[in-house]
């Protein structure tokens, strides 16, 4: 690859393209920084479930514009979070694009039991380097916490409430 940044970046959507277009990739991949193919596993119903509820209390609170598995180009790659939310404003800027040149306002990560601490944490901190105005993690037991670009929040700064349902969990 080459050291531009700019031409990185044209390589990943590039690449990312011809993949998604591609019917013999896997359903659910993401990029590294390198444009090495990374494939995850399908959710299981349960993490659908959550991701959902994410997507719909987002909505609710926030406004139209929530969304699931959206792609989006950071510079750890082309990573897919499992639920965005962005301003209208936002989303008009950037509708036709894929995978999405900026990180939405909010990223949402729903673990799933594959996951480790150290994907979750270079995940948030791409989302929030690539413009994420906060990200949250809902952890295996519907446990929620909120990050902003100065670390670990107590509270959402968006004002955001996960009641996530105990029997999903």
């Amino acid at each position: 690859m080459h050291a531009d940044p700019a031409v990185r970046c044209e390589e990943l959507v590039r690449r990312w393209n011809e993949l998604a277009a591609d019917p013999e990739s896997p359903d659910r991949f993401e990029l590294n920084q390198f444009g090495e193919l990374i494939v995850s596993p399908k959710p299981t119903t349960r993490h659908q479930a959550t991701t959902s509820e994410v997507a719909y209390q987002l909505a609710a609170q926030l406004g139209p514009r929530a969304l699931t598995e959206a792609s989006v180009l950071t510079d750890r790659g082309v990573r897919v979070p499992d639920v965005v939310w962005m301003t209208p404003e936002r989303w008009a800027e950037c509708k036709d694009q894929t995978p999405l040149q900026l990180a939405p306002d909010v990223c949402v990560e729903v673990l799933s039991p594959s996951n480790t601490r150290e994907e979750l944490a270079m995940k948030v901190g791409a989302y929030l380097r690539g413009g994420a105005r906060e990200a949250i993690v809902v952890g295996l037991k519907g446990e929620v916490e909120f990050f902003g670009p100065e670390g670990k929040r107590e509270a959402s700064a968006l004002g955001i409430r996960l009641a996530l349902p105990a029997e999903l969990f």
